[in-house]
């Protein structure tokens, strides 16, 4: 796998957790499995980020990006760092990993542990249920890598799945979370809202926000797309935002 890894030089971070939302960047999927990226990019808006590092690599789809102004780029991936009583990591960007999705998360974690992150939060939609209606309220639900993690789950209101595979990156980094010392958790809602999906979203964040211990101002009715921006033109031809 080739791997393009620029980082900062850091300071130590305050008890830092890690916040991985990134969705596939497949055109047939966006629709119902963005949820993880419109997360990252409201996040991004409203609090305040640094960047302190970027990764591009052949696990990412075989494309160029022509954004604003007609240049192209590979697409890529970032960590910001948002400083407060406790740390917190955000990874988000253009796409998730297509292939070398085991390497690519062993990247991910070796750095987590390199700043001494000890809880992964992944966030995304769950691949597996059957769609919900568009009017029910979305559901937040999840695993973790031990039990520990399992009460803590269940203590903020998230359903616990069991009895079901939890394919890809953003379930596969849970999972591994382990082997690097860190305790790691999925957070999913079952798909059927409609894009851009803000009341998904704001759901995610309700929960995101008390287990990691940040704050976030989140401004959204039950029918609002507020949340979120509206969907992007259909002159923008970029497969990856």
């Amino acid at each position: 796998m080739w791997l393009d890894f620029e980082k900062a030089k850091l300071p130590t971070l305050r008890n830092p957790a890690m916040l991985v939302a990134v969705s596939t960047s497949m055109q047939q999927y966006r629709a119902m499995y963005s949820q993880a990226r419109e997360l990252g990019d409201y996040m991004l808006r409203n609090m305040k980020f640094e960047r302190i590092a970027t990764i591009r690599s052949s696990a990412f789809p075989p494309e160029v990006i022509v954004r604003d102004g007609g240049v192209s780029t590979l697409p890529e991936c970032h960590f910001h760092l948002n400083k407060g009583e406790r740390d917190i990591v955000l990874f988000t960007g253009d796409t998730s990993p297509m292939d070398g999705q085991y390497d690519f998360a062993m990247t991910l974690l070796d750095y987590a542990k390199e700043i001494g992150v000890k809880e992964l939060y992944s966030v995304g939609a769950r691949w597996t249920e059957n769609p919900t209606s568009p009017d029910a309220e979305p559901e937040p639900n999840g695993f973790s890598t031990d039990r520990v993690g399992v009460v803590k789950l269940r203590k903020n209101g998230v359903r616990v799945v069991a009895e079901e595979t939890a394919p890809f990156f953003a379930s596969m980094i849970v999972g591994m979370a382990k082997e690097h010392g860190i305790r790691g958790y999925k957070l999913s809602v079952d798909h059927g809202e409609p894009s851009p999906h803000p009341r998904s979203v704001a759901r995610l964040l309700g929960v995101l926000s008390v287990m990691a211990d940040f704050h976030v101002r989140l401004e959204v009715q039950k029918t609002s797309s507020k949340l979120l921006p509206p969907p992007r033109d259909a002159s923008d031809s970029t497969i990856y935002r």
